[in-house]
């Protein structure tokens, strides 16, 4: 049962980020990451990645691209997995120092599943450019 209410909290986490974009959920993972008490090196490499990320998003006016219902919604798939990646990295500040010995890979497992769930909506972002810059031209050209 006690796993139903920790599941039940991690979706009452994931809802109150709701309407956060991508920059403003790197820069909550970077902070828990330095409150983290367990897992520390874990989240430290996560969040330095992440960082990379959201530094490079924050050039792309994401809020610009989201007006388009074709590049919405990649973008909120990524600021999706962003979210459950805070949820992730801010249990390794709340959990017991048995919980985290216990699930010590299981977390492990779990950071890299994040990243790569990330990093997978990342190659996306190629098109999403070109599909902006072709969008450009055409209003230019008009």
């Amino acid at each position: 049962m006690a796993s139903a209410w920790e599941h039940f909290g991690e979706v009452a986490n994931i809802l109150q980020l709701t309407g956060l974009n991508a920059v403003a959920l790197v820069s909550l993972i970077v902070k828990a990451a330095n409150r983290a008490r367990m897992h520390k090196k874990n989240c430290q490499l996560f969040a330095q990645h992440v960082k990379m990320i959201g530094n490079l998003l924050e050039q792309l006016k994401i809020s610009e691209l989201k007006k388009y219902p074709e590049t919405r919604e990649p973008l909120e798939m990524l600021e999706d997995a962003l979210r459950r990646a805070y949820v992730l990295v801010n249990s390794c500040q709340e959990r017991s120092y048995l919980y985290l010995i216990a699930m010590g890979w299981n977390i492990v497992y779990q950071f890299r599943r994040a990243q790569e769930e990330i990093d997978r909506y990342l190659r996306i972002i190629p098109l999403i450019a070109l599909l902006d810059n072709a969008r450009v031209k055409v209003f230019l050209l008009i």
